[in-house]
This record gives C-alpha cells, sequence and structure tokens, in this order.
C-alpha cells in the first residue's frame, strides 16, 4: 500500500530553518503560500516559542483558520500567549464567527475571553454559548447569519450577500443558502443562492423562497441527530431555531463532518471496550488508566465463566476431550454477537435503522445466527466425530455441534437487542460493546456446553 506524506512534511523544514535564522520578512512571506489547514497539521513539529512565532506572522484569515484546526490545547496555550493580542484575532470576524470559533475551548475560559473581546456583540455572542449545552446544536452553529426579509428585492439581497462576504469569507458555506426571516425573527423559508443570482432585479424574496421547514434544527437538539439531518438530505447548511421557531444561526456541512468524525471515533472505542479518549490521549499513563475500567466488565465477566466451569470439574476430569473445543464455541459465539452488534450500533447511529423497522433488523440478526449456527455447529460436530466419535459415539459429535449452534445463535440474538435497549434507556449503544456480549456469550456458551456434557455420561452409562 502505498503511503501519503503529509503536505507539512514538505515546508516544515523550511519553515524551522527561516526561524532559526531570524528571516522575519521571508518567513511571513512564506507562510502567506501555505495552507492554513496543512499548518495546523505539523503545529506539533514545531516547539512551543517557534508555534507563537509563527501564529503572530499569519494574516488574520490565515490565524482565524489554523486556530479553529488545532486541538484545545494548543488553543489555551495560544490565547494564554497573546493576552490582549486576542482581541485583534476577533476584530475582523462577525460577531456569529467570534463565538464559533472558540466554540471547543472550557466554559471558564470562554468566560474570560468576553472580558477581551472588544466589540460587544461579539461578547454577546460568547455569553449566547455559554447557555447551550455542549453537544447541542446551539453550540455549534454560526450564530446569526445572513437574514433576508420576504419584502426585500433580488438585487437588494445580492447587494447584502456582497456586503456580508467581504467579513465573512471564511466561510462560504454560510451563503450557499440565504434565510428568510419574518416578524419577531421568525424563520418563514429559505433561497438557494443559485436561485437568487439567476432571478431578475425587481423579483421579491417571497417569490424565490420555498419552506426550509423540513431542515429546521432546534438549537437544543443533539449534535448527532443534526448531523444525521444534514447528511440525510446532503445539504450544505441547515437553519438553527428556537422553541417558537424564530431564527437562530446556521449549522454548516463542515461543522456536521467534525461531529460524524468524532462519533465514528467514539463508537470505534467503545465498541472496543475502551474510553474515546485513550485513542487520542499523548499520555501513556492517561492511556493506560483509562483503558482499566472498561477491562473490568471482562475480568469480572471471565471469572464468573471460571465459576461457572468449575461447577463441572468432575465432568472434565471423565471427559477431557470437550476442552479442546470449548475455545472455538466461545470464539464462535463471540464473532456473532461483534458482527451482529457492529451493525445494530451503526444503523441506530446513522439513523439508518427506524423504529418501525427495529423488529425487521432484530428478526434478520436473529435469523443469520441460526443459519450460521446451524452451519458451523454441523461442521464443529462432524469434526468431533472423526476426532473422538470410535470413543464416545454420536452423542459427543452432537453435544459439541449444538453448542456451537445454541452459541452463535443467542451471540446474534444479544448482538441485535442490547444496543436497542441500551438506546432506550439513554445510554450509547456503542457502549454494548464486544467485550460486554462476548462475556455474556461465554457464560451461555459455556453453561450449555458442559450441561449437554452432564447429559452425554448419564448416556454413555
Amino acid at each position: 500500500m502505498m503511503n501519503i506524506m503529509r503536505a507539512s512534511a514538505l515546508f516544515v523544514p523550511d519553515l524551522k530553518l527561516l526561524l532559526e535564522q531570524k528571516d522575519w520578512v521571508t518567513l511571513k512571506q512564506g507562510l502567506k503560500e501555505i495552507n492554513p489547514v496543512e499548518l495546523a497539521e505539523g503545529w506539533r513539529d514545531f516547539t512551543p516559542e517557534d508555534r507563537l512565532a509563527l501564529f503572530r506572522l499569519l494574516g488574520i484569515r490565515q490565524a482565524v483558520v489554523v486556530f479553529e484546526e488545532l486541538e484545545v490545547e494548543d488553543q489555551l496555550f495560544l490565547l494564554k500567549s497573546i493576552g490582549e493580542e486576542a482581541a485583534d484575532l476577533t476584530a475582523a470576524l462577525a460577531p456569529g464567527e467570534v463565538s464559533h470559533l472558540f466554540r471547543k475551548l472550557p466554559r471558564r475560559v470562554i468566560r474570560h475571553l468576553t472580558h477581551v473581546v472588544r466589540r460587544q456583540e461579539s461578547v454577546q455572542r460568547l455569553q449566547e454559548v455559554l447557555t447551550y449545552p455542549d453537544n447541542s446544536a446551539g453550540a455549534l452553529m454560526h450564530a446569526g447569519g445572513v437574514q433576508l426579509k420576504p419584502e426585500m428585492t433580488a438585487s437588494q439581497a445580492l447587494e447584502m450577500v456582497r456586503l456580508v462576504s467581504r467579513s465573512q469569507t471564511r466561510e462560504p458555506g454560510l451563503l450557499s443558502t440565504l434565510y428568510v426571516v419574518g416578524a419577531g425573527g421568525a424563520l418563514i423559508g429559505q433561497v438557494p443562492l443559485h436561485v437568487l443570482v439567476a432571478a431578475p432585479h425587481a423579483a421579491k424574496i417571497r417569490e424565490l423562497m420555498v419552506s426550509a421547514r423540513a431542515f429546521e434544527i432546534h438549537e437544543m437538539a443533539d449534535q448527532e441527530g443534526a448531523a444525521q439531518l444534514v447528511s440525510k438530505y446532503n445539504l450544505l447548511s441547515a437553519p438553527v431555531v428556537d422553541v417558537e421557531g424564530r431564527f437562530k444561526g446556521v449549522l454548516l456541512m463542515d461543522d456536521v463532518l467534525d461531529v460524524i468524525r468524532e462519533e465514528a471515533t467514539e463508537d470505534i472505542a467503545k465498541m472496543a471496550g475502551a474510553d474515546p479518549e485513550v485513542l487520542t490521549s499523548r499520555s501513556f499513563f492517561r492511556s493506560t488508566r483509562l483503558r482499566l475500567p472498561w477491562l473490568m466488565v471482562t475480568f469480572g465477566g471471565q471469572l464468573a465463566v471460571a465459576a461457572v466451569i468449575s461447577q463441572f470439574e468432575s465432568i472434565l476430569n471423565q471427559l477431557i476431550a470437550m476442552v479442546s473445543f470449548m475455545p472455538l464455541i466461545a470464539a464462535l459465539g463471540g464473532s456473532a454477537g461483534a458482527q451482529s452488534a457492529t451493525i445494530m450500533v451503526r444503523g441506530l447511529a446513522t439513523g439508518e435503522f427506524e423504529e418501525s423497522r427495529l423488529s425487521h433488523q432484530i428478526l434478520r440478526e436473529v435469523g443469520a445466527g441460526l443459519v450460521c449456527g446451524a452451519l458451523y455447529g454441523f461442521i464443529l460436530g462432524g469434526i468431533a466425530y472423526l476426532a473422538y466419535g470410535a470413543r464416545f459415539h454420536m452423542a459427543f459429535a452432537v453435544s459439541v455441534a449444538l453448542a456451537a449452534f445454541v452459541s452463535m445463535t443467542i451471540a446474534a440474538s444479544l448482538g441485535a437487542t442490547v444496543p436497542i435497549f441500551f438506546k432506550r434507556i439513554g445510554v450509547d449503544p456503542a457502549a454494548a460493546s464486544t467485550p460486554l456480549i462476548s462475556t455474556i456469550t461465554d457464560l451461555v456458551s459455556v453453561t450449555v456446553y458442559f450441561s449437554l456434557a452432564s447429559a452425554l455420561l448419564q448416556f454413555m452409562v
């Protein structure tokens, strides 16, 4: 597989050389040629002192993009280092963009910024951010945005777009769809930019607008749900409204992609039985500490499995051959459960599985478990008969086959139903992780397997 080189690897050595030579003029000119996203990608390749020097040499627009792309700890370092200069960073931005820029910061830092930012309207926007829950659409949106009036003409609306674009070119997505606001700030429609550009100059906005009701997102809605709506309709932007339908801001596809990526990362970590922070933590000791609680589920569950096995010690002494198939039966059940759980968690996370179709999906997964269990049970039973049939007769092979069948069927059923149960009690379905389902499956598999062994011994006697 071909390795893809980071773009930052091409310019980082040159920037380091210029920093070492203190050639500020050449350095400032060179920074203008670098994409700010790529500069943020290579940010950790510089020392803290060099990062601060580079940031101060950036133009306002580049600095804003770089700042937004950085990790929170890097943002905090810059804000602490530049102090009052943070006011210059926000002076050229619209108030809604100021609040969006600092949205990832801790609440205590945002409160401090309200004393640094000069524009009163920007301060008000920052204070609004503090009123929204961390994972709400309101905390993620671009407040304000372009607001057209229904009595405007297309010519007047285009002139407003031109004025706004001069100060908000950083987020062109904000102009892809323009929202129409009526009395009291109520959202009454939307006009795509391409429709506005092609319209006659004298055309009224009320004649051009279409309903936006299907795409409205409540300001307190969960970000994951908002991301599903934007993704479902392939929207470049969506309007955010309050409980009374008043227009509050705009949620962009770019912001939604960040949420989808974060949710996917979180789900992957949980499916692996780990804290999501493990994937991003740079500290070895913190990463290790975060794994311990999740491993406790497996640890406790397997102790229970060991306790079950100990109850069948006399059977094992008489029929030691059964031990050779125990890991394989447990592994088949664990894999079947993990497959069903992964499918269900993904479907619930993306909204693909609607509430009305969940029973159909459960039956589908249980059916798959039955078929796979029957197939692998038949194969494993055949292997058991060939290996031990002469000594223990057909009954041994049947017990192995039935154990594999029951294990895979129950595991698939658990994988299909546990995520739904978690979702309905308000717990992230991804918490129905592979270790949890595998542990339950192991308990069931071992119990069924050795219960059949007991029956086998009676048959042989």
